[in-house]
């Protein structure tokens, strides 16, 4: 072989080789990035495509006015209707006590369920059987049914989890819905943990008759309430239980009532948190053999510049959507935020804006040895 040959195949040798091994380790986000890219030229959004304007002023009860401005009647034997709320427990203690506080007032009954593992197979503490004393004044209300989970860790079959959980809560609230008066209407809210609808929202459909499903748009936040994605969250939905129902997260309507409460996506209080959810959870497959996606430091800054933990781009089905959602821009209003979170500014406050950094178990409450970051960030004296 010639020199001139020689000098020609070795950089495209060298060029290839780092090629195949660059998809190799990236596929994944290669693969995101052109598929996501390009979703508003083949894609289109599923949700619901009926909106609902929402009405609420302070001091406004569900009456024959306030359904009226919804176009719905009144809810008839409206002394007879009960509100259920129905819970699939990860970790998230925080952001249930912030759900259990919103929605006591509304709500009749609380279905819990929680397994000791996560949906990919990896052991996890059972984290409200073993701080049930936290809830102790929401006792009376809550059901709670402890699941097994698998005993192997497999990525492959994290849906196939997720659904017989689902199908697990169906059964649970069967038993119990049996057990309530004949003439007893019965509402269930469907919606993951960190998606809590407002109060007064439950409460407008609790008076009003809306029908047989109601999708519940949401204010959708990523890490706290300083990141906020905009009005694209609608998994969350009110439904008139009926021998046909079933516990689900998807499409059931093509109704959604405008802005009726928070979705907060990854909003731990610790960096442990994130990982563990990042590993367990039904999208796991989006680390990709990346590990060093697990490091705490790269999770605290990402969190606190407000991008994707994956390094993926958004799920959105328009170039507006997808821009700006890549470029999210700090919000500074704490207008409209859960009541109990700014109650207790010192307990939640990774959740408010301008407070990012995140505990670490590294560093024992009243330990001292607390970083000066965290401390900046107004956690001197969190009750965890």
């Amino acid at each position: 072989m010639s020199r001139r040959y020689k000098t020609i195949l070795v950089p495209v040798l060298v060029f290839t080789t780092f090629t195949f091994y660059y998809v190799s380790q990236n596929h994944y986000q290669l693969k995101n990035t052109l598929s996501y890219a390009t979703r508003p030229l083949w894609d289109k959004d599923d949700g619901p495509s009926n909106i609902i304007p929402h009405y609420f002023a302070d001091g406004m009860v569900a009456d024959e006015n306030m359904c009226k401005l919804h176009n719905w009647k009144v809810r008839e034997n409206n002394k007879n209707t009960k509100v259920l709320d129905a819970i699939l427990m990860s970790s998230e203690l925080d952001l249930l006590e912030i759900r259990l506080n919103e929605l006591d007032p509304v709500v009749d009954r609380f279905f819990i369920i929680e397994s000791n593992a996560t949906f990919t197979g990896l052991p996890k503490e059972t984290y409200f059987q073993n701080n049930r004393q936290r809830f102790e004044k929401f006792a009376k209300k809550i059901s709670y049914r402890f699941l097994p989970g698998p005993s192997e860790h497999n990525e492959a079959k994290a849906w196939d989890v997720e659904r017989e959980t689902r199908g697990a809560m169906n059964t649970f609230l069967r038993s119990h819905i049996t057990e309530f008066p004949p003439d007893t209407q019965t509402l269930v809210v469907m919606s993951d943990l960190d998606e809590i609808p407002f109060a007064h929202s439950v409460m407008l459909l609790k008076g009003c008759d809306f029908g047989e499903s109601i999708h519940l748009q949401m204010r959708n936040y990523l890490y706290s309430f300083e990141w906020l994605l905009g009005l694209n969250s609608w998994r969350a939905s009110v439904q008139t239980w009926t021998s046909k129902s079933y516990y689900r997260h998807s499409k059931s309507s093509e109704n959604v009532l405008a802005d009726s409460g928070w979705h907060c996506s990854f909003c731990f209080r610790q960096l442990s948190e994130f990982v563990q959810k990042m590993r367990g959870y039904s999208h796991s497959d989006r680390i990709g053999g990346r590990t060093e996606y697990l490091d705490p430091e790269r999770i605290q800054q990402t969190i606190c510049r407000g991008k994707d933990l994956f390094g993926m781009l958004p799920e959105a089905y328009s170039w507006t959507d997808l821009l700006s959602q890549m470029s999210l821009t700090p919000v500074t209003s704490g207008i409209g935020l859960p009541q109990f979170v700014l109650l207790n500014p010192d307990r939640f406050g990774f959740l408010l804006p301008g407070r990012c950094m995140r505990e670490t178990p590294e560093a024992p409450k009243g330990s001292g040895a607390e970083s000066d970051s965290l401390k900046a960030g107004g956690f001197d004296d969190l009750e965890r």
